[in-house]
């Protein structure tokens, strides 16, 4: 990803927006949904909130299907050698970065598209989609549309008449607006089409198999969670392997396992299932756990790649949050996507630049934590609020005096959200915090049990 300057069409404002022209779908598995979607370089003018496509040489690499594809915009004016040289740098990026076994001819003779919409059929084509299939999802895209125009006492009966229609591609369409909606700041938009999908969801046939999905995987991981909760401390690697092999016919309760402790399905792991399968004797239950041990790689292999995927998501917002010319007005507006991930990645970012001395990137990094902290705090409950407070006060007298002024006005559950934060911090080894927060604890506790 790199800087441009981009002048408003609207508003004549110049600005920097970070613009991506290498899309590796083998690097990053959510840059062909997002290019589908329509999610690259959209940028937004700060000045004015007008949104626009930035034109920019795009290349698009999908290593398994051995497509390399080439967009140089023809609004550039380039000349044929700088455009030879562009898609030569873009090229010997995308081949420097393969090792070398995967270095095939086709890098070498990457095919060009003269519009992204080419770019994006000729993607299509490659997954196995006709033309008329492709003109199906443009279909799909209109009604979409048609549906945000229509009245809310309207749309059951327009979701029963386009039945058929509704299915998983219109549902991801459906999706990916919404996030890019998200991603550009249009609040507005995005919960719009957030009460549209569940409309749909309620009003569909394929909506409500999703429905009853979904159920069913919340109830497999309440399963999974319960078992996983009465091991307790016998929980070993021996016991997760009877655990999977219990659940091999149950393909649900499966993938709620590989969620809830991927960390834990490790080399060793596959490496005492392995022995397991060549101790099992009988040659159809060597199969059998031959099976289980295919699907766990799978899964777990499926989970890493979303887990690459939304790390990369986070980093592209985080992005554009810096790059922002009010960094408080776009922590705001990405409210909706700041989770755990992001604040993981926005500390990572921030121990990086540390590192390498990059003061300004520090600066900026720094704001955008303590904006959210701020925020957080804000909206976070009275015990949060005064556990934070307590945490910030450095002299231990006012600390005292604080916990006599307040903690019996808070009351028991305050204990409760002291004890949730200390099991927190002590599975991230966090144990100067711990301690500390333990010491509050006992304090607050004495002051509320002399208040009864």
């Amino acid at each position: 990803m790199s800087q441009m300057t981009i002048t408003c069409p609207n508003c004549r404002n110049n600005f920097a927006a970070p613009v991506e022209q290498i899309l590796d779908v083998g690097r990053d598995p959510s840059a062909k949904v997002r290019f589908l979607a329509g999610q690259v370089n959209r940028v937004r003018c700060p000045n004015c909130g007008y949104q626009m496509a930035v034109g920019t040489p795009l290349a698009y690499h999908d290593p398994d299907k051995q497509l390399l594809l080439v967009n140089i915009p023809m609004e550039l004016n380039l000349k044929l050698d700088e455009q030879e040289r562009i898609i030569g740098t873009m090229t010997r990026a995308i081949t420097d970065s393969l090792p070398p076994e995967k270095r095939k001819g086709y890098l070498f003779n990457p095919r060009r598209t003269f519009t992204l919409q080419g770019m994006a059929d000729t993607i299509l084509e490659f997954d196995g989609l006709t033309k008329e299939m492709i003109n199906e999802r443009r279909e799909k895209l209109k009604l979409v549309e048609d549906m945000l125009r229509t009245s809310e006492e309207e749309l059951p009966k327009l979701a029963a008449e386009n039945d058929a229609s509704l299915d998983e591609t219109f549902f991801e369409m459906i999706n990916a607006a919404i996030e890019t909606a998200v991603m550009n700041g249009r609040r507005e938009t995005a919960e719009q089409m957030l009460y549209l999908r569940q409309i749909l969801l309620e009003n569909s046939s394929y909506g409500k198999e999703l429905l009853e999905v979904a159920a069913r995987q919340e109830a497999a991981i309440e399963r999974v969670t319960q078992d996983l909760n009465e091991l307790g401390d016998k929980l070993t690697q021996a016991k997760l392997i009877d655990l999977a092999i219990s659940y091999q016919d149950d393909d649900e309760a499966l993938q709620a396992l590989v969620g809830l402790i991927r960390p834990a399905l490790d080399y060793t792991f596959f490496e005492k299932l392995t022995e397991r399968i060549e101790g099992s004797g009988r040659v159809s239950k060597q199969q059998t756990l031959e099976g289980l041990r295919a699907r766990l790689t799978e899964l777990t292999e499926a989970v890493d790649n979303q887990q690459r995927a939304m790390v990369q998501q986070s980093a592209m917002l985080l992005q554009q949050i810096i790059n922002s010319p009010d960094i408080e007005q776009a922590v705001q507006e990405a409210l909706p996507l700041i989770d755990d991930l992001f604040i993981n990645v926005l500390e990572a970012t921030l121990q990086d630049a540390s590192q390498r001395k990059d003061a300004q990137l520090a600066l900026k990094l720094q704001q955008v934590y303590q904006i959210i902290s701020q925020i957080m705090q804000q909206s976070a409950p009275p015990e949060v609020q005064f556990i934070n407070e307590l945490l910030q006060t450095e002299n231990e007298l006012e600390t005292r005096l604080l916990l006599i002024e307040r903690a019996k006005e808070i009351g028991p559950s305050l204990l409760d959200y002291m004890d949730n934060l200390i099991e927190t911090l002590s599975a991230r080894g966090a144990h100067d915090m711990v301690a500390r927060i333990s010491t509050l604890r006992e304090q607050a506790e004495q002051v509320i049990n002399d208040g009864e």
